[in-house]
Formats: structure tokens, C-alpha cells, sequence
């Protein structure tokens, strides 16, 4: 035969026909059921990719170009941006003549004392007053869709004047540079492991799930075998059964996504939304799974043709499996602890472009190596066990017999459990260690006003009469440079004696936190190149324990007074009163006067994306991605505990017939599907918790590693739930299966 007539044969036997018909169908259902859903979590996945991808383009695309030097007096316009708080942002735009380029979105420039609104903005003004209150300006149009991030994006354009005159103001020729995202390497690595973490489960079940129901296509296969069939011809037989079933599964899995798309497209994790036309796969990721998913199928399908094929009479039979070796999946995981020490094994430096690699493999590997391991220890140890109550022995039994369809299914939801564990570990771990590293600068209670120095007068008096404002303490930052950069901070003693507890201090007094400012060393200012001496007098000082400060010289007004220092940096820190609703809206209506000129400001406004936002994000990401991943996982087992239940309805009919009660039966059957779940969270829990100390050498030294024990116990007992569900949902099947008419047989 050739390779034609070989696969058709295999999709002939798929198929089914004559009396085979109705089994074959079955088969074919559970199988297709199985990789469709895996297909629509993978289709999702890739869609939130493109539309994420989509998303960064038009960020991209309205961040400002500035005029160089050489550019001279063209067509500009001039623009700062601020944010204005409750996470909105605005810019104010000045054109400088004739031509000024316009943002994406905009059909033209606002005027002077208008304003463009996003959709989401221009709703929440209109219904509330107090914050359309600090908008005084005219409602001039919309920004459209290719200037904002996603719809629920707070963004307003507002024409102005006087933006020529300002040092912060930038002189924008053109838009489209590349947006800079704050985003800490470490953290980003955690994003990479995230999708990686729910990537490697959903391929675990398209090879499970290729192979559900399995055992009397093995026996079938077994039987040309023996008639004669060379091992190449089965093979081929095989890979035409098996991509019957892989594109109908990926057919079904289409059009299931297509059915939740719009759902999906609407929904908003973390702050981020996308906009509907965005949740379109790229063709590049929409081809790759619609390969991957037939290749895994195949190769799943090759897999379990190697007993089959060396001895095709014990498949025939029904004799027990040999039993399963142990070196090559130990040497999985080994590959992929090993790839987790690279700077003990390899010698590769502890940074995050040189070790990301190797976590990435490495957490492939040891995920991978979960449901490979999971068979052996199942048939180990259920082989052990003898005794015990008549439903307990029928569970065992069956396990005995068959422990590796149950142990590929929940090798599934063990590393959907391990992903959980091991990147809740970690996520709260760094999330710790970046809370107590900075800890005092992430006071609720300490607003920053930045301001035009013209405006630091009118700003100190419009705050006098703010109710819940505790104090208010002018800042002058300067930035210098000598062997390295540094940062001066002028500042009352009051002040400096609060917030960094330099004891004794009086005006004209200084502190020097970096080691190499000592009296008399020479700087230059960053940008005019004014030469700056530390004063004479400055005490050295010690950072606060546990904090990281940027700051390398503080200083009283008197100890700088006579030196040429910029004023381009003047802020305002106030102190509000916790016990007091509404302190921060009242700063901010208050400085609203001032428009352009002054902006309020907390840690959570500055651009980009937070750390607190990032970690926030992913377990948004790891939550929602964990509950579809154990939906799909118990989808799967409900199919396989079907395709066990229907393959065994004959023994099963002639044991109820026999006077085995159908209780019996019924616990016997949750013990079949406990056992393998129990197993696999235990191996879950410590594959988890190893990958994460692991992985948190190397992303965070110093990081506490702390592993939450409830969070643990809520995924065992999540489990637990998931194995009863399925059993539950199996009953009316096992009740079938029971009646007598199972016993008949041609």
C-alpha cells in the first residue's frame, strides 16, 4: 500500500462503518471535543497577543518625535504631557506655526481654550461634576481609535498658550517614536513565564486528548499488525486516524472562538482593553496553531505505537502494559534543573537578557517533565497497594490494569497547578521584596505638585486653604554630573529631618549620601554645564535601613544660597490626612487654575506601567488564563472518564449484573479519578514550589521566598471540586453503560 491508500485507510477507521460505526463515532467525538477546546484556548492566547501587539503599535504611533538642533524653526508644535489623575492623562499643545503636526486621532488642533476628549473621558465628565470641574475648557470633538490605546483609555488633548516659554515643554516635529515602557526586566521575564506557564498545559492536552478513548483503535491496529502490516504501514494507518480527528478539532475549536470572541474582545484585565477590530489572530501565530496542533496529535499518536508495535499480540489481549521506565523522565527534569543554575553549570552572568533563555527551557523542561513523570509514580504506587473496600479494590484495579490514560489527562491539570503555584510564588515574592525596598516612597498619604517656577507662589497659596492638607514643603531637584550622576534635593531642615531623619539641622546645613561628595568636589549641572562645589560642612549621612535612594546630596536653601542652580525642577511635597475623604480631589481642583503650568501627581500617575500594575496584570493573566486552563483540564478528564466508561461497558454491565450495586460502582469510579489527581497535585505542589525557588535565584537575589499555604490548599481543594464534578457529570454514562443491553456483543 502506499501512502495515500495508507491514510485514507486510517480515516476510513476513524471514521468507522458498519457495526463500527457507532463506537468509531464516538471516539472521533471525544477526541474532537477535546482538541477543539484546547484549540480555542490556544486561539484566544494568540489573539490577545496580536491584540496587545496592536495595542503598543498605536501607543507608539502618538509618542512625540522632537526637533533636533539643526531642524530650526519649522513646522512644530509644542506639547507636555501630564497626568491629571484617577488615571487620566493630558496634553497640552501649542502649535508654533502653520503646518504643526496633528496627533493620531485628531482630525486638527484644538484651539486655545478647547479641549479633545477620548469617548471614556468625555463620559465621565458628564457624569461628574467635581471632576468636569478641573476640564474648564470647550468641548471641541473626540479622539478617534488610532490615538488611543483602548477604549476605556482617559486621554484629552487642550489647546493652550505660553508653552513656547516653558523648559518642559517639547518641540515635536512629528509622531510615531517608540514608547518607553518602565517595565523592570525581572518583571518582564515574569510575563514571558506566564504565557509560557499556560502555553505548555494546553499542548499537554492536545496530546492527551488526541489520545483519548484510545484502547480499541490500539487493538485495531494491533490486529493489521498481525496480519501483516509492515510498521512503516501503521504508522501511516495511524497518522490518517489521528488527523481526522486533529482537524476536526481544530474546525470545531474555530468555530468556538469565533463564538466567544466578541465576549473575550470586551473584556478588561488589569486596566488594559483592547479594541474589538484588534482581537484578530495574526496569520503568522493563527497558522502556527493550526499546524502545531495536527503535528502534536501526530506525534502524540506516534508515541503510543511503540508497544503496540513491538508486541501487537499483548495490545491484542488486553495483557497488562510492561512497566514504564523511569531514567528517561527523571533526565527531563534533571535537563531542565540544570538549565535553571546556568550561572553555577554554564557560567553565564546573572542578568536577565543572559539568564532568560535558560529559565524559559528550563521551565519547559520541568513542566514537561510533570506529566511524564506522573504515569510512573501512578503505577507504582497504586501497584503497591492491596485491600481495602470493595470500591476502593475496583478503582485500584482499573488503575493497575490502566494507568496511563488517566495519568496523561491529570498530567494536564498538574501542570496548570504547578504553573499556578510556582508564578503565585514568585509574583508575590518580588512583589515583597519591591514593597519593602521602597517602602516610604510609596506612602498614600505624600503627593508631589510639580511645577513652572512663575507659578510656585500662586501654587503654595491656592494649597493654604485645602482641607486635609497636613503640610507643604517646597523641593528644588537638581541633577549633576562628575565621575557619576547625582542628585541634589534643597529642602527645609523640617522636612529633611522627617523625611530622612538627618537629626540636628539648621539653615545652611548639607548631607552627603553618596561616599565620593565630599566638601569641595566639583560638579557640573546636567544640561548648562554650571559648575556646582559641595559646601563646605556637608556631613556624610546613612541611608534609611532597608532603603534604596537615588539621592546623593540633600542641602538647606542657606547651604546653596549664591550657587547658579536651575530652577527647571521645583515641587511641591504635601502631606494629606489619611482620615480626611476627598484631600487628593480637593489638591487637584485646587491646582486646576493653573493648567499646564502645575500638575498633582501620586507614584500611580507617572507614565507607564507600574510595578505594582505589572504584578497586578499578570495575576489578572495567571487567574483568569488558571480558570479556562481547569475548565479545559476537567472538559478533558469528563472525555476520557466517557471514553473509559464506554470502552468498559461490557465488563461493567456483567458486574451490575452479577450484583455488584451500582453504588458500588458509582464510588469506585470517583476513587479512579481521585487517585490520579491526588498524585498529580502532590507532585504539582513540589514541582511548583522548586521551579519558583529556582527561578527566583536567579530573577531576584535577596527576595524573600514566600510560599502562601492557603493559596496552596485552595488549589488542592480546587482539585478535589474539579475530580467530583467530573464524577458527577459521569454518572448518567456509568448508568448506561450498566444496563444489561451493554452485554450484548457481535
Amino acid at each position: 500500500m502506499n501512502l495515500i491508500q495508507d491514510l485514507l485507510l486510517g480515516a476510513r477507521l476513524a471514521t468507522g462503518n458498519g457495526r463500527t460505526l457507532k463506537p468509531s463515532l464516538l471516539r472521533l467525538a471525544l477526541s474532537t471535543a477535546g482538541i477543539g477546546l484546547a484549540t480555542t484556548m490556544l486561539f484566544l492566547l494568540v489573539t490577545a497577543a496580536s491584540a496587545i501587539a496592536e495595542r503598543g503599535a498605536r501607543i507608539d504611533a502618538r509618542e512625540t518625535v522632537e526637533a533636533g538642533a539643526a531642524e530650526g524653526s519649522g513646522a512644530a508644535l509644542y506639547l507636555i504631557e501630564q497626568p491629571a489623575g484617577d488615571a487620566i492623562t493630558v496634553r497640552y499643545v501649542e502649535p508654533a506655526g502653520p503646518g504643526a503636526p496633528v496627533p493620531p486621532g485628531l482630525s486638527a488642533l484644538p484651539a486655545t481654550g478647547e479641549m479633545v476628549l477620548s469617548p471614556a473621558l468625555a463620559g465621565r465628565l458628564a457624569g461628574d461634576r467635581g471632576l468636569a470641574a478641573r476640564f474648564p475648557y470647550r468641548l471641541a470633538g473626540t479622539v478617534g481609535p488610532a490615538g488611543l490605546a483602548g477604549p476605556d483609555e482617559l486621554w484629552a488633548y487642550v489647546g493652550t498658550t505660553g508653552l513656547r516659554d516653558s523648559p518642559h515643554a517639547e518641540r515635536v516635529t512629528r509622531f510615531g517614536g517608540n514608547a518607553i515602557q518602565a517595565v523592570p526586566p525581572q518583571l518582564a521575564m515574569l510575563g514571558a513565564i506566564a504565557v509560557l506557564a499556560l502555553l505548555v498545559p494546553m499542548l499537554v492536552f492536545v496530546a492527551s486528548a488526541s489520545r483519548i478513548a484510545g484502547a480499541e483503535r490500539d487493538r485495531r491496529l494491533s490486529a493489521l499488525r498481525l496480519a501483516g502490516a509492515a510498521a512503516t504501514q501503521v504508522r501511516r494507518i495511524a497518522t490518517g486516524e489521528s488527523l481526522v480527528g486533529a482537524v476536526a478539532g481544530v474546525v470545531l475549536g474555530t468555530l468556538l472562538f469565533l463564538v466567544v470572541r466578541p465576549f473575550a474582545a470586551g473584556a478588561r484585565l488589569a486596566g488594559i482593553s483592547v479594541f474589538p477590530q484588534d482581537f484578530v489572530p495574526g496569520w503568522a501565530l493563527a497558522l502556527c496553531v493550526v499546524v502545531v496542533i495536527p503535528a502534536i496529535t501526530v506525534a502524540s499518536a506516534w508515541f503510543g505505537l511503540r508497544g503496540l508495535i513491538v508486541e501487537p499480540l499483548s495490545v491484542m489481549r488486553r495483557a497488562r502494559p510492561p512497566r514504564r521506565r523511569l531514567w528517561w523522565r527523571l533526565l527531563v527534569v534533571m535537563l531542565g534543573v540544570a538549565m535553571l543554575v546556568p550561572d553555577k553549570l554554564f557560567g553565564v552572568a546573572n542578568r536577565p537578557a543572559d539568564v532568560l533563555p535558560f529559565i524559559l527551557g528550563g521551565t519547559v523542561l520541568l513542566l514537561i517533565g510533570i506529566p511524564t513523570l506522573l504515569p510512573w509514580v501512578t503505577e507504582h504506587v497504586v501497584g503497591r497497594i492491596r485491600g481495602g473496600f470493595p470500591a476502593w479494590q475496583l478503582a485500584v484495579r482499573r488503575l493497575q490494569l490502566d494507568s496511563g490514560t488517566p495519568s496523561r489527562v491529570v498530567g494536564g491539570i498538574a501542570v496548570v497547578l504547578a504553573s499556578i503555584i510556582s508564578l503565585h510564588t514568585l509574583l508575590g515574592s518580588v512583589d515583597e521584596h519591591a514593597r519593602a525596598a521602597d517602602a516610604r516612597d510609596r506612602d498614600p498619604t505624600t503627593v508631589t505638585v510639580g511645577m513652572e517656577a512663575s507659578a510656585l507662589d500662586q501654587a503654595a497659596g491656592l494649597l493654604q486653604g485645602v482641607r486635609g492638607v497636613r503640610s507643604v514643603d517646597p523641593q528644588q531637584w537638581v541633577y549633576l554630573r562628575g565621575k557619576t550622576a547625582e542628585t541634589l534635593l534643597v529642602a527645609s531642615c523640617s522636612y529633611l529631618r522627617a523625611r530622612f531623619q538627618v537629626g540636628e539641622c539648621s539653615d545652611g546645613d548639607a548631607y552627603a549620601l553618596s561616599a565620593g561628595l565630599t566638601p569641595g568636589t566639583t560638579l557640573r549641572v546636567d544640561g548648562s554645564g554650571t559648575r556646582f562645589v559641595v559646601p563646605t560642612g556637608t556631613r556624610p549621612l546613612q541611608p534609611l535601613p532597608g532603603e534604596k535612594t537615588w539621592i546623593g546630596l540633600l542641602a538647606t536653601p542657606g547651604a546653596v544660597r549664591g550657587a547658579d542652580l536651575p530652577t527647571d525642577h521645583l515641587t511641591l511635597e504635601l502631606r494629606l490626612d489619611p482620615a480626611v475623604p476627598g484631600a487628593l480631589a480637593g489638591v487637584r481642583q485646587a491646582i486646576s487654575v493653573l493648567g499646564w503650568q502645575a500638575s498633582v501627581s501620586t507614584l500611580l500617575d507617572f507614565g507607564g506601567l507600574s510595578e505594582e500594575g505589572f504584578v497586578a496584570a499578570l495575576r489578572d493573566l495567571l487567574y483568569v488564563g488558571a480558570i479556562f486552563t481547569l475548565l479545559l483540564a476537567g472538559g478533558n478528564l469528563l472525555l476520557m472518564v466517557t471514553g473509559q466508561l464506554t470502552e468498559r461497558r461490557r465488563p461493567l454491565a456483567a458486574m451490575n449484573a452479577a450484583g455488584v450495586p451500582l453504588g458500588v460502582l458509582e464510588r469506585s469510579l470517583l476513587w479512579q479519578n481521585a487517585l490520579p489527581v491526588v498524585f498529580g497535585v502532590l507532585l504539582a505542589v513540589g514541582a511548583g514550589v522548586g521551579l519558583a525557588a529556582l527561578m527566583l535565584r536567579l530573577m531576584a537575589q535577596g527576595a524573600p521566598f514566600l510560599v502562601d499555604g492557603i493559596f496552596v490548599l485552595v488549589v488542592g481543594v480546587v482539585a478535589v471540586l474539579l475530580v467530583l464534578g467530573v464524577t458527577a457529570a459521569s454518572l448518567p454514562v456509568l448508568r448506561s453503560a450498566t444496563k444489561l443491553e451493554a452485554l450484548r456483543a457481535e
